[in-house]
């Protein structure tokens, strides 16, 4: 059984299932999940259901992670951060599980304006069908069908075309003319990041979704994760808060951790031993905020795209805003801004004032102004990474030889693609190996 000591200070643990009570100072479980967002929850909900208990430990106050929804007088749901879901079967399964009604996620009536926000001017560009100019792409990534379940199941050798950056493999299957200036942003500067990386932003499986749509809670992403409270955590609920840096035993025959697996996020968790530090000292990552403004002074129904024609392909360098989108409510608007590994907070919310002030000199928008932030998100890290150099040598291989080493098993954005449908997905072969394992365990 393994034993878990907790620091809560800051962390919120949630949701304790089935199980022994939570009087004692010592929680004991079939399995311990860290990790309340998307993934965790799910695991959650899938454990509840095999029968096994669980304790959910999360650092937020709310379940979801990057399911952001913001609540106006009218109650219209403003979704600011995960704005849909694949449109399959699983996951209309899974919201039928919560009793959450969806619908077709159809964006706000709005026409897009392309701008160079590190200008501030205006670019003029032609209308154009996504899915067409997109095709000629996804011919080039159809040889890399291992990569279609969002997983990180590469051959060895691993293909060197995966492992050259974006700008290299656009030039040499000749894409100049087909690569959208403004997808694939979590990737930060899209030409220098490695391919393998756009692949699993906008790959197989994304490209589908586009086709089929995109499906959404009708009263926003957050209900996802309010109904799946309610379900883990019936009146009374069994919770744990301690401020006061208290610690917290938590025993378990297995633990699940669906956070991103970096060093600062496991080190007040568990013990790593040395192969497991080397492996997680290797990632990079992107920052990746989100924010809900008004009072912005733009106009109504125009979503303002960032491209920059001064650089290659037109592609923003980073950090950038992404875009800044009108909302079904008027005066709202959401906006996406990305950095490299420094760009902090901070640094986030001087770019938007600094964005809005070029707008306003430059006479694009002569009646813009500092805009009120209503709410604010962090999606860091984003879009995790590491060398080429490591990839041949098989730091994939090597980080899912992990799995259930120490009775310890993984999913999350640092094991697959980081959209909710393919996390989940992921998560039910994490699942059946700790399912298979039960019997040596339980």
């Amino acid at each position: 059984m393994i034993t878990i000591a907790f620091s809560l200070f800051g962390l919120f643990a949630c949701l304790l299932g089935a199980g022994a009570g939570a009087a004692s100072e010592t929680i004991t479980r079939d399995v311990v999940i860290v990790g309340g967002g998307s993934t965790g929850t799910y695991a959650a909900i899938r454990f509840k259901d095999l029968g096994k208990s669980f304790v959910v430990v999360e650092r937020s106050h709310r379940l979801g992670g990057h399911a952001e929804t913001f609540y106006p007088a009218d109650h219209t749901p403003i979704n600011y951060g995960v704005e849909g879901l694949f449109n399959t079967s699983a996951t209309r399964a899974y919201l039928q599980r919560l009793n959450v009604t969806y619908e077709v996620r159809v964006p706000a009536s709005s026409t897009d304006q392309y701008l160079n926000l590190r200008t501030g001017a205006k670019v003029p560009v032609e209308p154009f069908d996504e899915q067409q100019v997109l095709k000629p792409y996804l011919d080039a990534i159809a040889q890399f069908p291992f990569l279609n379940d969002g997983v990180y199941d590469l051959p060895d050798p691993v293909p060197e075309d995966l492992l050259l950056p974006f700008g290299d493999f656009v030039k040499k299957y000749h894409l100049e003319d087909t690569i959208l200036p403004n997808i694939n942003h979590g990737c930060g500067d899209i030409l220098r990041t490695m391919t393998l990386y756009h692949v699993q932003y906008l790959g197989i499986p994304h490209a589908k979704a586009l086709g089929d749509g995109y499906i959404r809670p009708v009263n926003g992403m957050a209900e996802i994760y309010t109904r799946a409270a309610k379900e883990l955590a019936p009146p009374p609920p069994v919770t744990v808060r301690h401020a006061n840096g208290t610690t917290r035993l938590i025993r378990a025959n297995q633990l699940l951790l669906t956070i991103p697996v970096t060093l600062e996020n496991l080190r007040d968790i568990i013990d790593l031993d040395a192969h497991e530090t080397d492996l997680f000292a290797r990632w990079r990552h992107q920052t990746y905020y989100t924010a809900l403004i008004n009072n912005t002074g733009l106009v109504d129904g125009v979503n303002l795209l960032n491209i920059d024609p001064d650089n290659p392909l037109s592609v923003p360098y980073e950090p950038f805003i992404w875009r800044i989108d009108a909302q079904r409510v008027p005066g709202y608007r959401t906006i996406k801004l990305v950095g490299n590994q420094s760009f902090t907070a901070s640094d986030a919310r001087q770019l938007l004032v600094e964005t809005f002030a070029r707008l306003r000199a430059q006479g694009t928008f002569p009646t813009a102004r500092m805009p009120q932030i209503v709410t604010w998100g962090d999606h860091t890290p984003a879009t995790m990474s590491v060398s080429a150099a490591e990839i041949r040598d098989g730091f994939y291989r090597e980080l899912y030889g992990l799995q259930g080493r120490h009775r310890t098993f993984y999913t999350g954005l640092s094991w697959a693609s980081d959209y909710s449908n393919l996390l989940w997905a992921y998560t039910d072969t994490v699942i059946e190996q700790m399912r298979a394992a039960w019997g040596q365990t339980m």
